[in-house]
């Protein structure tokens, strides 16, 4: 394993923020013409770069920490400070909106696209959403805000981390294991391959995690010589692009944990022209502001979705429903200024993201890594010497 765990993998920390970019852009709910293409619904699958990425950090930053059940509870309290404090943040955003339109309502008698506290933003579904329970196929549905499936799967995949690291040392054998146990689940049950979210996408997680952990595992014996310069970036990226746009929900899909392992082995090495765009400071303000982009960007787009609602109801700016399934979809019945407001509605999301990282996130990731710090010097099984965890995770 890599010696310094307070190593930062700058490049791929811009890839995690480019991809948030593009998750976001799935979701606006303007019609344009770059929807409907094969490239653009599978962009679907970034989230599993995501897990594939935080298996490779994790496995970077904790791999050689977590050595009894004091430090084990100190990683779980950490990794709840990285996710919850955002997350809830989020979900109060909508119920905070949810309590809008009621008041609309009651005020009005103008209503906004169906009832309120139902469907998938219900009192029940709140509360596995409060305890990250939401995506172990309890609801039927995504619920509240779609995108946090994956933060809830996440999290649990960290307990499966933890508990890996305590039982065996033999880890690239139990890395492989549990990622096979994660495809063989999403296999067995999912109808639409890796696809999957709020049923069976915890099986996902797993895969596409301890992937990440294997790919540490070959990144830390050092750069081959064939891994090196910009003709092979260039070639993942190429790589890559071809295949989004020739999978889709079938067995294929079952490819992309592999694919986005190749893309982070390549590029975890920082050695070609790409790498060295990536390092400036665009690329890398993405990166910073990534999971809160991810996070807010659904919540964001529930107030675009409330304006097109109106404008489309009073009969203003031009805007119609352009489709109703399987999302509503609005129009303003020009190609153009269709594709302009949807990018509109990205870097709103991206400008709001950096404030809620500044002002929530960091925070909140500060104030439990500080608690997890108090609670494992003050253990009196615990020998108090390098304590302190990398900041790449």
């Amino acid at each position: 394993m890599v010696e310094n765990p307070q190593h930062r993998y700058a490049v791929l920390d811009a890839w995690r923020g480019i991809c948030a970019v593009l998750v976001t852009a799935i979701h606006v709910p303007i019609a344009h013409a770059l929807q409907g293409t094969a490239v653009f619904g599978n962009m679907k699958l970034f989230v599993d770069f995501f897990f594939v990425l935080s298996g490779f950090v994790i496995c970077h930053a904790y791999g050689e920490r977590i050595r009894d059940g004091v430090s084990a509870a100190g990683f779980m309290i950490r990794r709840f400070g990285r996710l919850w404090p955002l997350h809830a943040a989020v979900l109060l955003g909508f119920v905070a909106f949810e309590l809008a339109k009621v008041a609309l309502e009651q005020c009005t008698g103008v209503t906004l696209d169906g009832a309120t506290f139902s469907g998938n933003k219900s009192t029940s579904s709140l509360v596995s959403n409060v305890f990250l329970l939401q995506s172990f196929n309890l609801h039927g549905m995504t619920t509240w805000n779609g995108p946090a499936w994956s933060i809830s799967t996440e999290f649990y995949t960290y307990a499966v981390f933890a508990i890996a690291m305590l039982l065996s040392r033999h880890r690239t054998a139990m890395f492989a294991a549990i990622a096979a146990v994660g495809f063989a689940g999403v296999v067995a049950n999912s109808e639409t391959w890796l696809f999957t979210t709020h049923d069976y996408g915890f099986f996902r997680c797993l895969y596409g995690f301890f992937t990440g952990c294997l790919v540490y595992g070959l990144v830390s014996k050092g750069r081959p010589a064939w891994c090196m310069g910009t003709a092979v970036e260039l070639a993942t990226v190429g790589l890559l692009a071809t295949y989004l746009a020739m999978t889709g929900a079938d067995p294929s899909s079952m490819l992309a944990p592999i694919v986005f392992g190749l893309m982070v082995y390549v590029f975890a090495f920082e050695a070609g022209g790409m790498s060295k765009l990536l390092k400036r400071s665009a690329p890398q303000r993405l990166g910073l502001w990534s999971y809160s982009i991810y996070l807010v960007h659904m919540l964001i787009f529930a107030g675009f979705k409330a304006v097109f609602s109106l404008a489309a109801k009073f009969g203003m700016l031009g805007v119609t429903v352009a489709a109703v399934e399987p999302v509503k979809m609005w129009t303003f019945n020009n190609a153009p200024l269709d594709l302009a407001a949807a990018g509109v509605a990205i870097a709103a999301s991206v400008l709001v993201a950096r404030q809620t990282h500044t002002w929530i996130e960091q925070p909140g990731r500060d104030t439990f890594a500080a608690l997890a710090t108090r609670f494992e010097t003050q253990s009196p099984r615990r020998n108090t010497a390098n304590l302190s965890i990398g900041a790449t995770a």
